[in-house]
């Protein structure tokens, strides 16, 4: 698996990810009610899994918006399911909504969609989005892509992104074997605020 294979086939998936939410429109119809941000994977061009992650930020937050955004995308081809769960008094403190899009050649992505206040006081996947673009070089992408592949076929390597991004960025994990290695002594799954340091 060389290089230049893992960062072509993750530039298919953006182009794919990027053409279902236009086919949505799901980024205008946020923007009625609030600020919707393009955040995870896809807005680090890091997409393995298929993925989408929007949060929402609204000056006034209602359960019927995105109410209307759901209703509005369950009739479109392609959409095949939809979700809510309100997490307001959960850990995250946030409306949580998903999409399930079914493309011609069967493959489900999953949009993941969190609404919340103006004034969210936890860590925002926002703030992770600029800090990650430029901390990333051709090198570590390929390296994080590569391991997020593996860890898509092995249980053993199962993590939340910003773990593996934590192991890659600022400890230099390279392979499967040092994944693994890093997962046996590290917290995985927190809420966090981290950041990776620029590249030198």
């Amino acid at each position: 698996m060389s290089p230049t294979d893992v960062i072509q086939r993750a530039a298919e998936r953006t182009r794919t990810a990027t053409a279902i939410l236009a086919e949505l429109d799901l980024l205008r119809r946020w923007q009625r009610f609030g600020r919707p941000v393009l955040v995870g994977a896809l807005a680090y061009d890091l997409l393995v899994a298929p993925d989408i992650d929007l949060e929402i930020y609204c000056p006034e937050l209602r359960v019927a918006d995105g109410f209307q955004v759901l209703s509005e995308c369950a009739q479109l081809p392609g959409v095949v399911k939809a979700r809510f769960a309100n997490e307001l008094a959960g850990r995250d403190q946030a409306l949580y909504w998903q999409l399930r899009y079914r493309q011609d050649n069967g493959v489900v992505w999953k949009i993941d969609m969190w609404a919340a206040p103006d004034d969210y006081p936890l860590p925002r996947s926002e703030h992770l989005v600029q800090p990650m673009r430029a901390a990333l070089t051709p090198e570590n992408r390929a390296t994080i892509l590569a391991l997020k592949e593996r860890r898509e076929q092995d249980e053993s390597l199962k993590c939340p992104s910003i773990d593996l991004y934590r192991a890659v960025l600022d400890d230099g994990v390279s392979t499967v074997t040092d994944l693994r290695a890093w997962l046996a002594g590290h917290e995985t799954g927190a809420l966090t605020s981290w950041r990776p340091a620029p590249p030198r």
